[in-house]
């Protein structure tokens, strides 16, 4: 059965874009077909990360029945791509009500089917998750995003069962962070892994290609490789360098004088959540 997976965010700018099409790349690089929906359609961000200006139709074409949802979809890389239309009037008349039944068409020919969700829980991002039968929450290790993500899987209660899980990025192994045990059990979901703080994911943004694509030996894209390992059941060795980093930064951070400290328990950290919100 084909895998669709939501990739989902509570709030803005925590990666969730440039982590769904680098995931996409990963798992393509694991043999696997895959597909990768843009489904942010009021501020679509995905062929701005691809670099891809040259496709003949958008998700917005299908939703208001002008395409059928094979012919809109673009190609990059061996991965297929369904972007998002960045004009203002193409907003107009989409139905959203109708994804799910278009969605369907698609889960033929590959294994693997990722939406970008719009961040938050407004209309577009809700659909995500009534579509998706395995949702990823990106987010960073902060008591406001991890907030975020307790109040989202509470409203993706009423689509029923789905499997969950918590991606943490940019992460930097300060003091300052909640970890990733805690994170597991505040949230009462499995971390499925740590993309860490990494400046060449900001270079590849500006240069509009994909971290995988750009600098396929960086931390990042490294352990994007980690996760669709995981999520392939396939083996996958992390070279030494990786490990080396996140113990090195660990110790460093530990050391540092006058560094700010998150508890390390997850109680004391459910008392910050409650005394925030």
């Amino acid at each position: 059965m084909t895998r669709i997976i939501g990739i989902v965010s509570g709030k803005g700018g925590v990666g969730k874009s440039t982590v769904a099409v680098n995931l996409a790349l990963a798992l393509k690089a694991f043999k696997k077909s895959v597909t990768l929906v843009d489904c942010n359609l009021s501020t679509p961000h995905l062929s701005y990360y691809l670099g891809a200006n040259d496709y003949i139709g958008t998700i917005n074409d299908v939703l208001r029945d002008k395409m059928d949802i094979q012919s809109a979809m673009y190609n990059y890389n061996g991965v297929k791509y369904l972007p998002a239309s960045v004009k203002f009037e193409d907003l107009i008349g989409v139905e959203l009500t109708k994804f799910k039944k278009h969605l369907a068409k698609l889960e033929k020919n590959t294994d693997f089917i990722i939406l970008d969700a719009a961040p938050g829980l407004g209309k577009e991002a809700l659909f995500v998750m009534d579509a998706s039968r395995e949702i990823i929450f990106v987010t960073s290790p902060f008591v406001p995003m991890i907030a975020d993500v307790i109040r989202c899987k509470e409203v993706l209660r009423q689509f029923g069962e789905r499997k969950m899980s918590i991606l943490l990025n940019m992460v930097t192994y300060g003091t300052h962070e909640i970890k990733r045990d805690v994170v597991e059990e505040i949230t009462g979901l499995p971390v499925v892994g740590e993309i860490p703080y990494d400046k060449n994911v900001t270079e590849s943004l500006v240069m509009r290609y994909p971290m995988m694509e750009y600098k396929p030996n960086s931390l990042a894209s490294i352990n994007f490789m980690r996760m669709a390992s995981l999520l392939t059941e396939k083996d996958y060795e992390i070279p030494m360098k990786v490990k080396l980093h996140k113990m090195l930064k660990t110790v460093k951070n530990v050391l540092l004088p006058g560094n700010i400290k998150m508890p390390d328990n997850a109680e004391d950290v459910k008392k910050e959540l409650l005394s925030n919100f």
